[in-house]
């Protein structure tokens, strides 16, 4: 039996931070001085040659939109790594109660999921993923909350999501927008499942950065910095809605950008 105690990576705190750059107010991290500073050195793609480093660089990109098979179990223990934090953030701004109904689109191998059952102790969590290979990891970490009946994992689309209108209080996507249509079918899914006043929260790793950690492929749809991903959420479903955009700071300088959008 896994010991996910020892496996879930340590929590490291977020403070208030300047980006002296372009002036947005964002989140640091505690106790990890200089890193919002440091940039992280060459990677390993980039000291491949042409089409190796392609080769290589899409095939990062595709495991993590879809993680398949061994690579894509390695694949869902980096994602396990790297949304750690992004998770918290996310899971904080949504503000579950004990009886919330809540969606996570994209749960990867399951870590938010297990956070957000101990919230919502009255109420149901789903999540929809399309990965049939973070489907058993997440199946695997969150066993007991499926057999009592206060969990419940969908292997299918974000843009056709199986649930009734008006059926959710909050919904949980990190990570998952690049991969989506443009056209914000995903998120006109997501505002229809959720009860009026209910709210979605969304993390997307600035473009910046996903260039940089050579997670732009194929797979990928569409990126952001936080004007673009302002832009995008105004013209979706969600546009007469109230949104709210912070810039949080990562390891080695990465920026990512969180959103809650509230529906009216």
């Amino acid at each position: 039996m896994l010991d996910e105690k020892a496996q879930e990576p340590p929590a490291i705190p977020l403070v208030p931070q300047i980006d002296g750059c372009s002036g947005n107010d964002g989140l640091a991290f505690q106790g990890a001085p200089g890193w919002h500073l440091t940039p992280p050195r060459a990677s390993v793609v980039e000291t491949l040659d042409g089409t190796g480093a392609t080769g290589l660089h899409n095939f990062i990109a595709q495991q993590f939109s879809m993680p398949e098979g061994i690579s894509g179990r390695a694949a869902g223990a980096v994602m396990g790594l790297i949304n750690h934090l992004p998770n918290r953030r996310a899971i904080e701004l949504l503000d579950i109660g004990e009886q919330d109904d809540v969606l996570e689109m994209g749960f990867g191998p399951g870590w938010a999921l297990k956070k957000m059952v101990r919230l919502a102790r009255g109420g149901t969590i789903t999540g929809v993923d399309r990965s049939p290979t973070m489907f058993r990891l997440a199946q695997a970490r969150n066993r007991a909350a499926i057999q009592d009946g206060r969990l419940k994992l969908i292997q299918g689309s974000f843009e056709t999501l199986p649930l009734e209108s008006a059926s959710v209080d909050k919904v949980l996507a990190v990570n998952v927008l690049y991969f989506c249509s443009p056209t914000g079918a995903a998120l006109a899914e997501a505002r229809r499942v959720l009860r009026p006043g209910g709210t979605m929260s969304i993390y997307a790793t600035d473009c910046s950065s996903m260039r940089r950690l050579q997670f732009i492929g194929p797979e990928t749809r569409q990126t952001f910095d936080l004007k673009g991903l302002e832009d995008f959420l105004r013209k979706t479903a969600f546009g007469s809605d109230q949104i709210d955009i912070q810039m949080i700071w990562l390891p080695f300088g990465f920026r990512g950008l969180v959103a809650r959008l509230c529906k009216r």
